[in-house]
């Protein structure tokens, strides 16, 4: 195994240059730092990760706090959060607070003892002040996919226009035909998503039925069991906005078990455009969330507060969705034969 002394000999300095170079903490003259990274490539060296983090004050970890990794949208976030933080020489430390946020206080107390270099809190895995409280001690935290509005102006926040996802599944519905159109979503977490559905409802001069809103818990079982609800009621809705693909692929399923055909009877819309909803029978009209640029928005954020090394100045990022129909909604026309 190649040391820090082999690196040295082969670029013809010292040791001290070789750390100056790892470190960035003395400036060295461009052609000599180009002339050690070269001896580095070619001997393999890798640096000592616990001296590297003692000098240069630095874990190279970031933690980051999510509800749980049963729902795919947080998965598929993970996985290229980790992926872009290998690219920068970071690792990711993850933590699961299981919707619990006592869960998730303790686990930020846990981490911070562990001198990780910042934290990224998503889908309230841990309360408001509980992440204002740890910003306070210095720690740049991001806040992702956040539902509390008093946050804002506080933490930086990388999120999703909601909204708008219930506003372009709300409208695709109206423009199939539908004025029926009941939802099932987690709240008050998705009541974004309910406003933009209640707009453009309001807009066309229909009112969503007390009995059309159904609470669900962002589970496929409960898609499943409000769904049952709603082909209970006397008058059936037309078409169903669920709050993610989950509850969505949930409500499909009962409508297939009642019998009725998607969309000819009911149709179906999502959110999140997880990979599942492609290859769901029928595949999901869903709104898409850009999950891959919602990761790297929100570990760029922490990155550079990390790396400047300076008070993070706050910023909210809303990320606009975009609709991806599929069978779900769209009757498909069958092409006769000549």
């Amino acid at each position: 195994m190649s040391t820090l002394n082999d690196v040295a000999r082969i670029a013809g300095v010292t040791a001290a240059t070789v750390s100056n170079v790892l470190t960035g903490r003395v400036p060295v003259r461009e052609a000599t730092r180009e002339r050690v990274l070269a001896a580095i490539e070619a001997v393999g060296y890798r640096p000592n990760m616990v001296a590297r983090s003692l000098a240069c004050g630095k874990t190279y970890t970031i933690a980051l706090l999510v509800p749980s990794l049963t729902n795919p949208f947080f998965s598929e976030v993970v996985e290229e959060m980790e992926r872009v933080a290998g690219t920068h020489d970071y690792q990711i430390l993850l933590a699961l607070s299981n919707g619990d946020l006592k869960q998730g206080a303790r686990h930020l107390e846990r981490l911070a003892g562990r001198r990780v270099d910042g934290f990224i809190i998503m889908g309230n895995a841990a309360a408001t002040d509980d992440a204002v409280a740890l910003a306070g001690t210095g720690k740049p935290v991001v806040l992702s996919v956040w539902n509390d509005p008093a946050t804002a102006h506080i933490l930086p926040i990388v999120d999703i226009d909601f909204r708008l996802a219930g506003e372009l599944a709300t409208r695709h519905l109206l423009e199939m035909g539908h004025r029926r159109i009941a939802t099932i979503l987690e709240l008050p977490v998705q009541s974004t998503r309910l406003d933009g559905l209640q707009s453009v409802l309001s807009n066309a001069g229909i009112t969503l039925p007390a009995d059309y809103l159904r609470q669900g818990d962002s589970s496929f079982e409960s898609g499943y069991y409000e769904m049952e609800a709603l082909l209970a009621l006397e008058t059936l809705p037309r078409a169903i906005f669920a709050g993610n693909d989950t509850m969505a692929m949930g409500a499909m399923l009962a409508i297939n078990d009642a019998g009725k055909r998607i969309p000819t009877d009911i149709a179906v819309v999502g959110v999140d455009d997880i990979m599942e909803a492609a290859y769901a029978h029928p595949p999901l009209t869903t709104v898409h969330i850009p999950k891959i640029g919602l990761a790297r928005i929100a570990l760029s954020r922490v990155l550079a507060a990390i790396e400047e090394e300076a008070v993070f100045p706050v910023m909210d990022t809303l990320i606009a969705p975009y609709l991806v129909v599929r069978q779900s909604t769209r009757v498909e026309v069958t092409r006769q034969s000549r």
